[in-house]
């Protein structure tokens, strides 16, 4: 059994959205388990991250990564604008 989680993050901007993007998708690509996947896609100004796992301590841990360095990522998005 998996446990799935999605996670869509409305930014607003398209411009804003690619570059988060960009930034996390090294991640995705490093995230390869045999018991996790994760997948990211962008719709417009949107971000959609599904995260899958064998455990809830597994997606919770997923989940708390991806909002660090999505958090992380916008933080050096906005010191760049300055």
């Amino acid at each position: 059994m998996t446990i799935k989680s999605n996670l869509k993050i409305e930014l607003g901007d398209p411009d804003l959205a690619e570059k988060l993007y960009r930034a996390i998708l090294p991640e995705v690509a490093t995230t390869k388990s045999k018991v996790s996947k994760v997948s990211i896609r962008r719709e417009g100004g949107a971000l959609t991250i599904e995260i899958e796992a064998v455990t809830i301590a597994g997606v919770r841990a997923l989940l708390n990564s991806y909002i660090r360095w999505i958090t992380t990522s916008l933080e050096v998005v906005n010191l760049k604008g300055d």
